[in-house]
């Protein structure tokens, strides 16, 4: 039987609606410049894009394709192998409206921007709380 639970980190955070949940947790690009535009136009866009305030405030460099927003704690607690890690998070998370779900694995976070070493690899440094997100642990 092949075990289709895959490690993750799971952070909550309650946001005012899913628009902002969003912007939030997902890149965001400024519209691409005019075919007009100067090399110095474009630079300086490429230089602003995207922002992504999730990888920035977690201090991680992120691989968006393994990032996944969620707003049923339910749907969050059938991807947890554990019951009783499940059953505890179903209390502990439900006053969160929006849950964030990251791969466990060196192609998502992979990179600490804490680090003094360029793009420093592996990761040694565990996720962490924020100021908008409450870390919730690593699963499976």
């Amino acid at each position: 039987m092949q075990d289709h639970y895959y490690p993750f980190h799971l952070f909550a955070a309650t946001f005012a609606s899913e628009a902002d949940a969003q912007q939030y947790v997902y890149e965001q690009w400024e519209p691409e410049p005019p075919a007009d535009a100067t090399d110095a136009e474009y630079a300086a866009w490429e230089e602003r894009n995207p922002t992504w305030r999730l990888a920035e405030e977690l201090e991680f460099y992120i691989d968006s394709d393994f990032v996944e927003l969620a707003d049923d704690l339910a749907n969050v607690i059938s991807q947890i192998r554990n019951t009783d890690e499940g059953a505890q998070l179903s209390v502990t998370a439900k006053m969160f409206s929006h849950f964030i779900i990251i791969s466990d694995n060196a192609d998502a976070i992979w990179a600490d921007r804490r680090s003094t070493a360029s793009q420093a690899r592996p990761v040694m440094r565990p996720p962490e709380s924020t100021a908008t997100l409450t870390y919730l642990g690593r699963f499976n």
